[in-house]
């Protein structure tokens, strides 16, 4: 996020960054009206939201995309074999994990790791993946 970025703040409301600073993996942000570590005491522990309109910018140049965005994606082996649809994402330690509703069948879990997910076209519509059990 850059300066100049809205986010709602749990029980605060509107907060615009003024500037960030520090790595990608650990960035230090300073809001407009909270010039001191003191003043931004208050906002520890709360929950920050950015717009989808936002998130959508942000992840688009990196080439990623919303965990919204792959719900409802249907999901085929590279061959072409329909798998089912995303019904849900799991977040599960280190590898988030996609529940597939599968038509007739139990839901199918695959985690979200390059060998079993190996494309993700959200504007198509569709994903391409190897359950584990195919993997060799």
């Amino acid at each position: 996020m850059e300066a100049g970025v809205t986010l709602d703040c749990e029980g605060i409301g509107a907060l615009t960054i003024a500037s960030r600073r520090g790595t990608p993996e650990h960035p230090i942000i300073r809001f407009d009206g909270y010039g001191s570590r003191d003043a931004a005491t208050g906002l520890r522990d709360r929950y920050l939201r950015v717009s989808r309109t936002e998130a959508r910018r942000a992840t688009a140049q990196r080439g990623a995309y919303l965990w919204a965005d792959l719900i409802g994606l249907s999901v085929q082996t590279p061959e072409g074999v329909a798998l089912g649809v995303v019904r849900e994402l799991i977040r599960a330690g280190e590898a988030d994990v996609l529940v597939v509703a599968r038509a007739g069948a139990g839901d199918l879990l695959l985690p979200m790791i390059s060998s079993v997910v190996r494309e993700v076209d959200v504007a198509g519509g569709r994903m391409v993946a190897v359950p584990q059990e195919e993997l060799t």
